[in-house]
């Protein structure tokens, strides 16, 4: 039964690390660097609400590090 655990751990491990990078490096925003002007309101108002989607981000990385660090310490991995 722990070895199911260990494993069913690493799957969803895998799957949320494929998940950050898909979202990360895939999004065809992030990839739009050119200077302009000045930004119009609903740019900013894109450009909010993306920071909002890298803070959650941040609280989800956040989240799992402590999910492993939990799952290390309880189990004596």
């Amino acid at each position: 039964m722990e070895q199911v655990a260990q494993v069913l751990f690493l799957v969803g491990l895998v799957a949320w690390l494929g998940w950050v990078i898909a979202r990360r490096y895939w999004d065809s925003d992030l990839k739009d660097k050119e200077m302009r002007d000045l930004p119009t309101d609903q740019q900013v108002q894109r450009h909010v609400r993306y920071m909002r989607q890298d803070l959650s981000m941040l609280a989800v990385t956040n989240f799992a590090i402590l999910l492993v660090l939990v799952y290390a310490l309880v189990l004596k991995v």
